[in-house]
């Protein structure tokens, strides 16, 4: 353990400007300019959620690195977050430290360029504005898109996971800008991802785990319920081929406004969802080895025994996002670190 927190110094510019290159010139950003983190609005961070600068949210060993509240505000403030927003970004971190705080190297230091996704229920949505629909994914969302950037700056600024040092991703992924969403509650016609966790309706939270890119699904041409979920499941039994499989792996399928209408106008209820996924998303053991992914000659019943793409239904995380202007919806596949932790803010 670190015996000692180090306050961070205090250094003056002439202008912001200045401050800005300085911040390049440091490596404190992911590419784009950051908020100098003057002293007063830091203290504003901090000041929202009543924690002493020292006070120290936790620890990588493998790292040998702490993160303090103060570190984790002056990275809020480079981001562009506002004081309100800082609840959102502390209970994300809360989340990967008590699932396992060593995870927290992982995510960068793994080939498969994996990032972080933060679902928020709850009352929060509406008081920091966050959005839940058009556009879901897209640049333009102020607490959506701040929020995850200062999840990575943190990364960056504290645990040292910079590009081609311990961020050893082959291919990068845009997720690593951060991926920060509400559930759309309001329009959905199942009851509120969290609620259906235990959590009550009025609690506010976010569900957090690491991810590999999303996929879009634009199943026009569906009009049943089963024609739209055989779609879903061919897309989780293709998704890396199986590589996956049987690894405690979760989905995450944030389903459009059309095909909840048309899912919840049928009748379906996120059990019957989940339960029909699990049954229908497979690959045959015979495939996989005609694929290489499994080694051996195909033989006798391969072709008719299955590896299902999850352990359980309870795997397949169903949540209603995004806007009304076109048929479709986004499947998310977990990765190798934090599977889906939901923490209340």
């Amino acid at each position: 353990m670190v015996e000692q927190v180090q306050r961070a110094s205090v250094v003056e510019y002439p202008d912001s400007l200045d401050a800005i290159e300085e911040c390049y010139r440091r490596g404190w950003t992911d590419g784009l300019p950051v908020v100098p983190p003057t002293a007063e609005r830091v203290q504003a961070m901090l000041d929202a959620v009543g924690l002493a600068p020292e006070t120290v949210l936790g620890e990588v060993e493998v790292r040998r690195r702490t993160l303090t509240a103060e570190q984790a505000a002056a990275n809020a403030v480079m981001a562009g977050c506002l004081p309100s927003y800082f609840p959102v970004v502390l209970a994300t971190m809360k989340a990967l430290f008590e699932f396992d705080p060593n995870c927290i190297h992982e995510v960068s230091a793994v080939t498969n360029s994996t990032g972080v996704l933060t679902i928020v229920n709850g009352p929060i949505r509406r008081e920091i504005e966050l959005n839940c629909t058009d556009n879901l994914f897209s640049p333009g969302y102020r607490p959506n898109v701040t929020i995850g950037r200062a999840l990575r700056l943190i990364l960056i600024n504290v645990f040292e996971q910079r590009p081609g040092v311990l961020d050893r991703g082959c291919m990068g992924s845009l997720t690593k800008y951060g991926v920060v969403f509400g559930e759309d509650e309001e329009n959905s016609p199942w009851e509120p991802f969290h609620t259906s966790l235990g959590f009550e309706p009025d609690q506010s939270t976010v569900t957090v785990a690491t991810i590999q890119d999303p996929s879009m699904h634009g199943n026009r041409y569906g009009t049943t319920g089963e024609s739209l979920l055989d779609s879903i499941a061919d897309g989780m039994a293709s998704h890396g081929l199986g590589i996956y499989f049987g690894r405690g792996i979760k989905w995450v399928w944030v389903v459009g406004h059309w095909h909840s209408e048309l899912l919840g106008r049928q009748g379906w209820t996120r059990r019957d969802m989940q339960e029909y996924l699990y049954e229908k998303s497979w690959r045959s053991v015979g495939e996989l080895k005609r694929l290489g992914m499994m080694n051996g000659e195909v033989g006798p019943g391969d072709d008719a025994e299955r590896l299902l793409t999850v352990d359980s239904p309870d795997d397949i995380l169903i949540v209603k996002a995004g806007g009304e202007s076109g048929i479709y919806s986004e499947l998310i596949m977990n990765y190798f670190g934090v599977p889906a932790v939901t923490e209340v803010i």
